[in-house]
């Protein structure tokens, strides 16, 4: 004789399993929600200090060498008013603060020869957990004119 064994649906201790597998996989997806959250605006912020640092890269690229004084930098609107000396600021002229959080740039000029000129771009901001970040850029800006024309 066969005993036939007949389940008719869920036990209680299938749906309490089942509970607490959804409860688990919520919580992990509460918890990295926010941390997901935190890094795209970090990302974000980084991005945008990126693109400002590299523009103003550029503006001083399509300036001439002898250009990298404060007089000059200033009537072009590369730098701020003042300081008058390096390092120079740029955070109004290019509106940081309402593109980072309390941002603030600054550009420094360096001569490491007759004929170079070291320049650096730094753009600061406060981070979403309050840390200070920072953006770097750095590059060497020759003087073309000191070359002789047999070179």
């Amino acid at each position: 004789m066969k005993v036939i064994v007949s389940r008719r649906g869920f036990g209680l201790l299938d749906a309490m399993a089942s509970i607490m597998l959804l409860a688990i996989v919520g919580a992990v997806f509460a918890a990295l929600f926010p941390a997901s959250f935190n890094c795209s605006a970090q990302a974000r912020e980084y991005r945008i200090a990126t693109a400002i640092a590299q523009r103003k890269m550029e503006q001083l690229r399509a300036s001439e060498y002898e250009s990298l004084t404060q007089p000059i930098m200033r009537a072009s609107g590369i730098i701020d008013a003042s300081p008058t000396t390096s390092p120079y600021s740029f955070t109004s002229v290019d509106n940081l603060a309402e593109q980072l959080p309390n941002g603030t740039g600054t550009l420094t000029v360096t001569d490491v020869a007759s004929d170079r000129r070291l320049v650096t771009i730094t753009i600061s901001w406060t981070g979403r957990n309050g840390r200070t970040r920072t953006v770097r850029l750095t590059s060497l800006f020759a003087d073309r004119r000191a070359r002789t024309s047999g070179d």
